[in-house]
């Protein structure tokens, strides 16, 4: 693992390697997607002059996801022949595709990136050990048997109880109401404390 200049309290939740940011035909070559528990991290290299490579990272804040019914905003969609991930935040949206197991890799890091950003860090789950060619046979036979059957993967909502709460605390620094999720950590917007609610 390379130096991602995590802020202090801040984990690596989740690596990829082969990832292209845009769509899959002509997107850009990731060195690295990072999830943490506070950030989407972005690497790439960027050629300075004939020898020398510099390396880039784009940090996105988790804090920063478009919320909808207090559904965050990122999800795994077919464009053109391929699935990519879309996370919408509220100055951009990063779109990625993953070439080596796009369906299963993209449902599985919009998964993770949601809730990581309500702080359920416990219920994400392990990598997979099964080869991309196995599992794109399964992901293809099971949606197969669904459109035949009338069944298949069913969306999963947002359930209240398996969400973290939002918790409304005063500030330890100049007492001022602050609101987040339980167990988010936030920055006071009248005297920059940072504290975990």
């Amino acid at each position: 693992m390379e130096d991602y200049n995590l802020a202090p309290g801040e984990l690596v939740v989740m690596q990829e390697q082969s990832v292209k940011l845009g769509n899959d035909t002509d997107g850009e070559d990731l060195d690295e997607l990072v999830l943490t528990n506070q950030n989407l991290i972005l690497v790439a290299s960027a050629s300075q002059g004939l020898f020398k490579k510099t390396r880039m990272l784009k940090r996105c804040s988790l804090a920063k996801i478009q919320r909808q019914n207090d559904v965050p905003q990122v999800f795994a969609t077919k464009y053109r022949s391929s699935y990519c991930l879309q996370a919408a935040f509220r100055d951009e949206t990063v779109t990625l595709c993953f070439p080596a197991n796009p369906r299963r890799l993209a449902e599985r890091w919009a998964r993770a990136i949601a809730q990581a950003a309500d702080g359920d860090l416990s219920s994400i789950g392990a990598e997979d050990n099964l080869p991309p060619e196995i599992t794109n046979v399964v992901d293809g036979a099971r949606d197969l048997v669904g459109s035949i059957f009338g069944g298949g993967r069913q969306p999963k909502g947002a359930s209240q109880k398996e969400r973290p709460a939002n918790v409304t605390k005063k500030c330890v620094g100049c007492h001022a109401p602050i609101t987040g999720r339980a167990g988010s950590t936030v920055t006071c917007s009248y005297c920059d404390t940072r504290q975990t609610l």
